[in-house]
């Protein structure tokens, strides 16, 4: 089913193409406007895309959303032309939720490849449920590293590959 929507957009509207489906094959190629799939009467996912490919609608909102039995937001994934990107300095890309809405995780990626935040932050953080810091774990350009201590500076160690 396709359908229309006027979305107050500034001093405008915003016309958004929107389409539900059944399964992904059902997206036509090159699609632009919102996706959405329904199981069951609920809703499983949000997607939004540009000329075919993820692509986020703003800064603040993401280019795919899945959600859980209860409604609840599972995840959220941010994309620039199809690939994972921070929306901003202090955004990542990937973020999970547990099932009370606590973050759970959240990933740092630059063009598509886990790199450590713009502030700095680790590419991967994980929290346990009462909010405290479960792991961090470092990635510059998609690989992992460690962070070696020098004398109260940082510096990165590229992990050899495993074989």
């Amino acid at each position: 089913m396709e359908l229309i929507d006027l979305v107050p957009n500034s001093m405008s509207f915003r016309v958004i193409t929107t389409i539900e489906v059944d399964d992904e094959k059902e997206i036509p190629t090159g699609f632009t406007g919102r996706v959405r799939r329904r199981v069951n009467g609920r809703w499983v996912y949000v997607a939004w895309y540009a000329d075919g490919q993820l692509q986020n609608p703003s800064r603040t909102h993401p280019a795919y959303r899945r959600f859980r039995p209860d409604g609840q937001v599972k995840y959220d994934l941010f994309y620039t032309r199809g690939q994972l990107q921070d929306p901003g300095p202090r955004s990542a890309a990937v973020r999970g939720f547990y099932a009370n809405g606590r973050v759970h995780y959240e990933e740092r990626y630059t063009a598509g490849q886990r790199n450590d935040g713009a502030d700095g932050s680790a590419a991967i953080r994980k929290w346990r449920l009462d909010g405290t810091l479960r792991h961090e774990l470092h990635y510059l350009k998609g690989h992992r590293v460690q962070v070696v201590g020098t004398h109260g500076r940082s510096r990165l160690a590229v992990d050899a590959p495993r074989m």
